[in-house]
């Protein structure tokens, strides 16, 4: 078994909550549940010398127990290094091809010929033609390209300072362990003597930074103490003025003072200007009542957010105070960030896709905002740190759910009709709009289309408009069931699957081997069927620009900017063949559009697509039998599953 491949299986296992099923970890390791038991037969004896043991549990699953636990890290050191020694040596994976080609192109002065280059790495011209068409994908991010000189070869061109962040990223944070640039003139102990002089400057100052950005501050010191006895940062000094005048690089010009005087170096201008750039970029929000202020411009960016959020997903922060304060202070070092050209990585990027798609899909639509204001790209990472906001704001709204108009007849008289009004409002005070307390005989005189819905305690002889429920004057547990029902129904029942899920939607002949030619394949069939307006596969390929809508367990979810059809539907593809979308293999497609002007809740259906990530059973389940009566079925059932938990949550 490969040392790559045991990290890696004792890593997924000592993340998982609980036992995990043979063909699961195996499909998370991209092997056979064959080849997994040999490994882990292989590997007994050498776990048990290193103080663990992966157990099998009958019908459960695989759990890694940790019996020593010096033992085990120190074989986790050791494995880390050594794997890490061999890929700088001769990268194996693809993957790992690419990031080596990174760091060399970094590491390099001048340029390197493409025939050097395949006899390093052992590939043929045509594997690295392929392989450097990542490099120069993920050289953009940090806004560096891959120049080719004809009879020279390639090297890297772009400014010192994204170097750095490109340094930073591959040397540092790349792989954890891949410390090899670093370590020619670094150590723990240097590290540890920056991180103290940065500490004291920012209490000193009293500047805050977060944890992420301190540490990414304290990796940019080490790497400028490198480059500058490296003498590679003989540059011009084009300074900001902005930053030059800025609370920022006074404090920089303390801290290199300090770090001149430790490492006997001397920090040139352009050095104090790129930590300065650091500070602005990474420093924490700060708030108390009265410090809050935010200029005009960025009130206005507020508004229009908020606004388009309404607009489009039917949800209103606009009263979210603790919304409206996070992310207005989130935005101003996102926008030093952004303008300045720095990058930011986002450990928890796939974790918040996943979990929290919604909240990401309405950070996209804040971020496409953000970008035509400022006119400069924004990537996904920072787009996951906003959905971080928006995740907490949606749990808000969700449990205070909306409000309700609700009329209440009571038969017993006032004093009765004011218990029961005293124990719906108890209950349910955030739900609530307004509540008309009436007489039965008085009910067919009022404008029941201003309600949503009548408690009633005597049961009602004519048809109403409205839904009426029954409950007893004390409210037992079943009515208080009955009213969480009620009262986070949202009008989201169970038939928006039958509504928005259609046979002649559903495609399971798709012949497409690319994202760009299934979703062009799927529109086009939609489109013989559903009226669909002609820049309707030009905005889904835009939605794919932002961030790519693969979610996990084989599922993809592409869609539209914006809402653009005249109605609301889900068309969904099967494939025979996964098809690898981005960076993960994609077999089910589900293609969503959302109805323009529309005012529907969709939070149901979101959430419904958004369990089937998480649903291997399901998918399992939807795999055995892939009728459109069968999908729905499952559909369904997780909707319903759904609302439970949602009403459990308000009940308890």
């Amino acid at each position: 078994m490969e040392n790559k491949r045991m990290i890696e299986t004792i890593k997924i296992l000592s993340h998982a909550e609980t036992p995990m099923s043979g063909p699961e970890l195996s499909r998370q390791l991209g092997i056979t549940v064959r080849t997994l038991r040999n490994d882990l037969k292989e590997y007994k004896e050498t776990l048990h010398q290193n103080g663990m043991e992966i157990i099998s549990k009958h019908a459960i699953g695989y759990e890694l127990v940790i019996k020593d636990e010096e033992k085990y890290y120190q074989y986790l050191e050791n494995m880390l290094k050594k794997n890490s020694e061999d890929q700088m040596l001769i990268p194996i994976y693809p993957e790992d091809r690419v990031h080596y080609l990174i760091r060399m192109f970094l590491t390099e002065e001048g340029y390197i010929k493409i025939e050097d280059i395949c006899e390093r790495i052992f590939v043929s011209r045509s594997t690295l033609s392929s392989d450097l068409k990542e490099v120069r994908e993920k050289l953009k991010y940090f806004h560096l390209t891959l120049e080719t000189k004809p009879s020279y070869g390639l090297r890297i061109e772009g400014s010192e300072f994204h170097k750095r962040l490109c340094i930073s990223q591959y040397f540092y944070h790349g792989t954890k362990d891949d410390g090899a640039y670093l370590s020619q003139t670094t150590s723990t102990k240097q590290q540890e003597e920056i991180s103290t002089i940065l500490y004291d400057t920012m209490v000193q100052e009293r500047f805050k930074l977060t944890d992420i950005g301190f540490q990414n501050l304290v990796i940019h010191i080490m790497i400028a103490l490198l480059r500058l006895k490296e003498d590679s940062n003989s540059i011009p000094c084009e300074c900001d003025n902005d930053i030059e005048h800025s609370r920022e690089y006074e404090v920089a010009q303390i801290l290199c003072q300090k770090l001149e005087q430790r490492f006997e170096v001397h920090f040139p201008k352009i050095e104090i200007y790129y930590i300065a750039m650091h500070l602005s970029g990474k420093k924490a929000a700060q708030y108390n009542s009265n410090t809050l202020y935010m200029n005009q411009e960025y009130e206005e960016l507020m508004n229009q957010i908020m606004q388009e959020i309404n607009d489009k997903f039917g949800m209103d922060f606009m009263a979210d105070l603790d919304l409206y304060t996070s992310l207005s202070l989130h935005l101003q070092p996102m926008m030093n960030r952004l303008k300045y050209g720095m990058v930011i990585q986002n450990p928890l990027l796939q974790q918040i896709k996943t979990e929290n798609p919604l909240a990401f899909e309405i950070s996209i639509s804040a971020a496409h905002i953000i970008q035509s204001h400022i006119q400069k790209s924004i990537s996904e990472n920072e787009i996951g740190y906003i959905a971080l906001h928006f995740a907490l704001a949606i749990e808000r709204y969700q449990r205070k759910g909306p409000k309700k108009n609700v009329i209440i007849i009571c038969a017993s008289g006032m004093g009765s009709s004011q218990i029961l009004l005293y124990k719906v409002k108890q209950r349910f005070k955030n739900n609530i709009n307004c509540i008309y307390v009436t007489e039965l005989y008085e009910l067919s005189n009022i404008d029941q289309s201003a309600y949503d819905f009548i408690l009633s305690t005597v049961p009602i002889p004519f048809k109403t408009e409205i839904p009426a429920i029954h409950v007893q004057y004390f409210l037992n547990d079943q009515d208080m069931i009955s009213l969480s029902e009620a009262f986070l129904s949202q009008n989201e029942e169970l038939s928006f699957v039958d509504k928005y899920f259609q046979q002649e939607l559903l495609f399971t002949d798709l012949n497409g081997k690319t994202k760009e030619e299934l979703i062009h394949e799927m529109c086009q069939r939609i489109s013989m069927v559903k009226k669909i307006p002609q820049d309707f596969e030009e905005e889904i390929l835009k939605r794919e620009k932002f961030s790519v809508t693969e979610f996990g367990n084989a599922i993809a979810m592409p869609h539209p900017m914006k809402p653009l059809t005249d109605e609301t539907f889900v068309a969904v593809g099967i494939l025979k063949k996964a098809v690898r979308w981005k960076h993960q293999n994609v077999k089910y497609i589900f293609l969503l559009s959302v109805q323009k002007d529309s005012k529907e809740a969709l939070g149901l259906l979101h959430e419904t697509l958004s369990s089937l990530v998480f649903n291997q059973r399901a998918m399992q389940e939807l795999e055995s039998d892939l009728s459109l009566q069968h999908l729905k079925s499952i559909l369904k059932r997780i909707a319903n599953e759904q609302k439970t938990n949602d009403i459990d949550v308000l009940f308890g």
